[in-house]
């Protein structure tokens, strides 16, 4: 384009200049010898170009030493008769100076349409700039990113793969050619159709392309990768080409196979642990109910011959017998919770709760307590296990009342959201510390002695997990003498959210 330019004004030297921080730099130069060479870079003030910079227009000279030019230091340096410059603007911006120079007096000035031939070739020159300096930002890009880069032209099979994306597949540029086929042999097996498949609907259907699958290194092995990319098309609809980036997820593919196989792990010893705990409790209970069996016949038939000291050693041996198989009824019932699959129901939460309550009539009688639920509303959870809920929570509002007032139990049921169900179960009883607020759903974990109140320590942590199988949560809060709250937010439609883990049958 500069040869071009040259030729047309017949002038010897033409010259792309760049400008910054007022330093005059020659990127390109065409036309006869001795001509500056590219790189020469000069103070802009002593250049004809700082004029064209300052002026924000074209300059052209035809007679520098008979102007007002022939005090400029570029022409007293250079002796440049014949000047014509104009500004090369790159998205906006001085980018630097075309200019065509001769040491020869032009003898006339400019014409008109000279003008306009040298202020278009100013501009094309400008556009040309801006297209290599994109080509340099893309390349840096490609280069740089920590993505390969691909573009396949589907109709010439043409593919272009960045060199970023060569280096995941180690391929050596030498020889190396790429195209759809390349692409689609280095395709594992089992992945290859699926991904033909994904190509064919993006390109057919416009349908997403968003895949991960495992390509072939050229040393053998396979890494996995996240492809995503974008098709154009022609107005009849045919495809034109598509283009994309390739991540090497590999790592996070071996971490997330890793975790599986520890989950996998844990679950089969969570279920082997549970099974062990479910054989061996009811192996328990036979030996169990001997020794409380025994205990009473040798109360009742050796009544007569036992001192006091012998009939307390009975009493001591059943009443710890009595414990234990409490204790083991409610490990095996903590155990079903969690490995019994959900039979999720429509329950009318009123009757339900009216019927747990009939369990505790004896001891709402002896207190004088009650328990008040006015809600009509229907619930879908698993009934057993809704019941053990409620059965433990009206149960220990029971046991922990207050001697000095009637016991009241409120339940309410209510909306949370739209999605959600959030109930209340509000008791008058002596209450706990808010420090115990978490520690109270652990198994095992109790707040008075055996002696104070009876009980295993496995109710709530068993409230716990129900909640937490049906995708819901429990929390509770209290005050010391002043009772206590337990709240339950259970979903609407709540599904199971954990594998079962099958025990024996």
């Amino acid at each position: 384009m500069l040869e071009a330019v040259r030729l047309h004004f017949d002038l010897p030297w033409a010259i792309v200049s760049s400008i910054e921080r007022q330093r005059y730099t020659i990127d390109h130069v065409a036309g006869a010898a001795g001509a500056p060479e590219r790189g020469c870079s000069f103070n802009l003030a002593e250049t004809f170009c700082e004029r064209v910079i300052e002026l924000e227009k074209p300059l052209y000279i035809h007679e520098a030493g008979k102007s007002l030019f022939k005090n400029h230091p570029c022409y007293k340096r250079q002796r440049s008769e014949t000047y014509l410059g104009v500004r090369l603007l790159v998205q906006g911006r001085v980018f630097g100076t075309l200019s065509l120079t001769a040491p020869e007096t032009r003898g006339e000035p400019f014409t008109a349409d000279d003008k306009m031939v040298f202020e278009t070739a100013g501009v094309l020159i400008s556009q040309h700039l801006a297209l290599r300096m994109a080509d340099e930002r893309f390349e840096l890009a490609v280069s740089g990113s920590a993505v390969g880069l691909w573009d396949w032209d589907v109709r010439t099979d043409a593919l272009f793969w960045s060199p970023r994306l060569m280096d995941m597949l180690d391929v050596g540029e030498t020889g190396f050619r790429a195209t759809f086929d390349e692409f689609a042999d280095r395709l594992h097996s089992e992945d290859r159709d699926r991904v033909m498949v994904a190509v064919n609907a993006h390109l057919s259907e416009r349908l997403p392309y968003d895949i991960e699958y495992r390509l072939r290194r050229d040393r053998g092995d396979f890494i996995w990768v996240r492809a995503r990319g974008q098709a154009t098309w022609a107005s009849d609809g045919t495809a034109l080409r598509m283009a994309g980036s390739i991540d090497d997820i590999t790592t996070r593919k071996t971490q997330q196979e890793k975790m599986r196989l520890q989950a996998e792990a844990l679950r089969q010893s969570n279920s082997e642990l549970e099974r062990f705990a479910y054989v061996a409790s009811h192996d328990l209970q036979e030996p169990l109910r001997k020794v409380a069996s025994f205990g009473d016949l040798l109360k009742r038939d050796y009544a007569g011959r036992l001192d006091a000291r012998g009939v307390n050693l009975v009493d001591v041996m059943t009443g710890a017998a009595g414990r234990m198989q409490r204790l083991i009824r409610d490990l095996l019932d903590y155990s079903r919770s969690n490995h019994v699959e959900l039979d999720i129901q429509d329950i009318d939460f009123s009757a339900l709760v009216a019927e747990i309550v009939t369990d505790f009539e004896l001891d709402l009688t002896a207190c004088g307590g009650r328990v008040e639920c006015d809600n009509r509303e229907t619930v879908r959870a698993d009934p057993v296990l809704l019941r053990q809920l409620l059965h433990n929570l009206i149960g220990n509002a029971v046991k922990y009342r207050s001697a000095d007032r009637s016991l009241v139990v409120r339940l309410v049921l209510e909306r949370e959201g739209t999605d959600r169900w959030l109930l209340h179960i509000h008791d008058n009883g002596i209450g706990f510390s808010a420090k115990y607020s978490d520690q109270i759903f652990k198994v095992f974990k109790r707040l008075h002695s055996r002696a104070e109140f009876p009980g295993t320590g496995v109710g709530l942590a068993m409230c716990h997990r129900i909640a937490d199988r049906h995708g819901g949560q429990i929390w509770a809060d209290s005050v010391p003498g002043c009772g206590a709250s337990f709240h339950v937010s259970l979903p609407r439609a709540p599904e199971d959210i954990y594998a079962p883990m099958r025990g024996p049958d």
